[in-house]
């Protein structure tokens, strides 16, 4: 996308508009539910089932904070001059090439290496925690497919800067002044070049010497400046003209740092904080875009849009990231396992198969849609920012530092060198890039940064008796870096940040891959649950800080914080009520309390209907259906194993901390397309979900005979109604435990044990 030349007058870069008929809807309902709330926990009395709707209260009112005030941004790209454009570092982070498809990360990297940004301010480093010679060939070969599709990008204006998207249909472009016949001539080329690329890498990946030759867990720290297969300079250096700048190739490195089984690595923080110093030694850049490997850039100018709120001098100074939603490239129709993250990021579709329902409702919901946009990514951006999430950010390289807002790098130049070293290190070089502005271009050599230098920085012990990772740079008390960072290394410091979420019509700037099995699902899930309360019971408690940030802001922070604490309320109505109605017994004290908490239980569905159907653009009963499962076996699964992990390690006999378990990014994908569960490969991690399930099922067959033997007594109609719902929630479970015979079914020795442990409970109980 061309840029204009800057006018006399500042152009505004971005606009920002507070979404007020979204933010007085959520009000009413929300003031709507709590007073049925109230009034059900009122008539509910000191009951055993108090606790658990507690529960259930906390964290609802934690999740209205993120829907008070919702915002809308926009960014307008083609105003910002492109000759005072700041220099960035897009870092790449893969850790497992059999998890982490090779190719796949390489088209992350060519299609970061691809972006509408002056190539010589724009730097690409790969962090390979694997230490594997195969994702080294890998990249050395990404590079030469790079140094074909860069310039092509930039002649036909490619809209998709990922060459495997491109060529399986995505070829958006424009044609500009050049004849279509050699377009044609310059596709053909660029084809063979990726076909190319794709056979070496997959000869690479199946190369057994080159996996025969490395280990995981040790291997020395390596940093390599990536040249072309005939060994020319991959340097920024310019060609002399006045495009030189803005033609040149963007560096590519490929760093693996050292690891050792006896020293700490601290999972991706600790990869990232490498990267800054490895970084820092050769382009310094003062901006700094994070991105996972399966999360390719979509959209050329998407670095420009960050720009467009960094570099707007009506915006304050305290900026410390811009963040882009994820969005997904594989997800099914169905999306059973609600990888959407709708909740979130939101992500407005339109319906690809409407019903009369849907046409139904379009109207209104289109008409509601205008104005009502459901996310909390949009509300928290309404409060201070959202949360920083992951993948997808471009961030300030001195506010990753420790630098507080306006101070900048001035913050270092005025602090003694030996200082400087206790913090951040011994490196000379290092220390040096503190002080130095980092605001122009990336000129870098292969020759001007010894390999030692950069070596010593990727070291084992080069943190020690440092701040790295407690004050400086990505924090390492929480396996979820990315929300303790922003919360306590930016906000609390005084930062803000912004949600630049693209325009109807846009495309997505970022597209990742969703785990496609539910074994990955809830690994994943139990991996975030567990950082995420870790936090939220530590000293670092977000609560403790609404000084520091805001009262609303903290409570956006703690409902993250503590949404594994859902598994005791859901445990709770997983075997309370059914113990009950198979005893002829009921959860609830009097015949008005259930009419309450049916009128909660409708208030909060309908809210939940109506959030869905608007971000659909159609009544979306499906996926409201599939949230509702996944986030009931979600916290009856990974929470529940969150909760005993974090409880654990809190009491000391655990001893071990939170495991840092990586999804697959290779599983196949067509049972989740068909919208069928894939349970292959489930763990324990299944095991209460599908015990629940059994139990919930027995006490419904039970409970109703003994109901029809006492000649049809309703007393229990609440929990009727109940089982019979957790039933509609857990048939897949069912399904997959005595009706299904295929390998993907749940596995035997889960079903077995879940069918004894029921046993005897009923035998207790029953």
């Amino acid at each position: 996308m061309a840029a204009r030349p800057s006018q006399d007058a500042p152009l505004q870069l971005h606009t920002v508009q507070t979404d007020q008929p979204l933010a007085t809807v959520n009000r009413l309902l929300a003031a709507l539910h709590v007073a049925l709330a109230a009034a059900a926990i009122a008539h509910r009395g000191a009951h055993v089932m108090l606790a658990p709707d507690l529960v259930l209260l906390f964290l609802w009112a934690l999740s209205q904070a993120p829907m008070w005030r919702p915002v809308s941004r926009a960014a307008f790209p083609s105003r910002l001059s492109r000759p005072a454009l700041p220099a960035v570092d897009v870092m790449v982070v893969t850790a497992d090439p059999d998890k982490e498809p090779a190719a796949k990360v390489m088209n992350t990297v060519v299609s970061a290496m691809a972006l509408d940004y002056p190539g010589g301010r724009l730097s690409v480093y790969l962090s390979d925690d694997a230490g594997s010679p195969r994702t080294l060939l890998a990249a050395r070969k990404a590079y030469a497919l790079a140094r074909a599709w860069v310039p092509f990008c930039r002649k036909y204006g490619v809209r998709c800067p990922c060459p495997d998207r491109f060529f399986a249909g995505d070829d958006q472009l424009d044609l500009g002044d050049h004849h279509r016949q050699e377009l044609d001539d310059d596709r053909l080329r660029i084809k063979n070049v990726y076909e190319t690329f794709k056979e070496g890498v997959e000869e690479v990946m199946n190369d057994a010497t080159l996996s025969q030759s490395w280990t995981k867990a040790d291997h020395h720290a390596h940093v390599e400046i990536i040249t072309d297969e005939q060994g020319q300079d991959s340097s920024h250096s310019n060609s002399g003209d006045g495009d030189g700048d803005e033609d040149a190739m963007p560096l590519l490195v490929y760093v693996s740092r050292e690891k050792r089984r006896s020293s700490t690595h601290h999972f991706k923080a600790g990869a990232l904080n490498v990267l800054l110093r490895v970084s820092s030694l050769m382009s310094n850049s003062p901006y700094v875009m994070v991105l996972d490997c399966d999360m390719y850039c979509n959209s050329r100018s998407s670095l420009l849009e960050a720009m467009c709120f960094h570099l707007d001098g009506r915006r304050r100074a305290d900026l410390a990231f811009v963040q882009f939603p994820q969005m997904f490239h594989n997800l099914s129709s169905s999306d059973i396992y609600a990888n959407e993250l709708r909740p979130i990021f939101w992500v407005r579709k339109k319906t690809n198969r409407p019903c009369i329902a849907s046409v139904i409702f379009s109207e209104f919901s289109s008409n509601l849609g205008a104005c009502m946009v459901q996310t909390r990514w949009k509300g928290l951006d309404g409060l201070r920012g959202p949360i920083l999430s992951g993948t997808g950010f471009c961030v300030r390289r001195d506010a990753v530092y420790g630098a507080g807002p306006g101070s900048s790098q001035e913050q270092f130049s005025g602090v003694e060198v030996g200082e400087l070293k206790r913090r951040f290190g011994v490196s000379n070089g290092h220390i040096a890039s503190l002080r130095r502005s980092g605001t122009g271009s990336t000129i870098v050599a292969a020759g001007d940064v010894l390999p030692q230098d950069a070596e010593l920085v990727a070291s084992c012990d080069y943190e020690t008796g440092t701040e790295w990772g407690e004050d400086v740079g990505f924090l390492y008390q929480s396996v979820v870096e990315d929300y303790f960072t922003g919360y306590r290394q930016l906000y609390c410091r005084g930062w803000t940040s912004v949600y630049c979420f693209p325009a109807t019509g846009s495309r997505p700037p970022f597209l990742g891959s969703v785990p496609t099995n539910l074994n990955d699902a809830l690994v994943q899930n139990k991996r975030w649950m567990s950082g995420l309360l870790a936090v939220g019971l530590s000293r670092h408690c977000p609560l403790a800080s609404a000084a520091a940030i805001s009262v609303p802001q903290s409570m956006g922070f703690a409902y993250y914080a503590f949404t594994p604490l859902y598994a005791f309320p859901l445990l709770c109505y997983a075997t309370v009520p059914q113990l009950c109605f198979l005893r002829g017994a009921t959860s609830f004290p009097e015949a008005a309390s259930t009419l309450w908490f049916a009128a909660v239980f409708a208030s909060s569905s309908l809210q939940h209907l109506v959030e869905v159907s608007v971000a659909k653009r159609g009544l979306a009963a499906r996926t409201w259906w599939n949230e509702q499962r996944f986030w009931a076996l979600n916290a009856v699964t990974g929470q529940i194993f969150a909760c005993l992990g974090v409880a654990l390690s809190l009491v000391g006999a655990g001893g071990r901390a939170v495991d840092f378990d990586l999804t697959s990014k290779a599983s196949g994908d067509r049972l989740y397309r068909d919208g069928v569960f894939d349970f292959a490969g489930c763990s324990a991690l299944l095991l209460p979900a599908t015990t629940l399930c059994l139990l919930n099922a027995a006490a419904l067959v039970g409970g109703v005979w003994k109901m029809v033997g006492r000649g049809g007594n309703v007393s229990g109609t609440g929990e009727l109604f109940l089982l019979c719902y957790v039933a509609a929630l857990s048939y897949p479970l069912l399904q997959g435990m005595f009706l299904r015979r295929d390998p993907a079914r749940v596995p035997a020795r889960i079903t077995a044990v879940s069918v004894a442990i029921v046993a005897t409970l009923l035998s207790l109980f029953g």
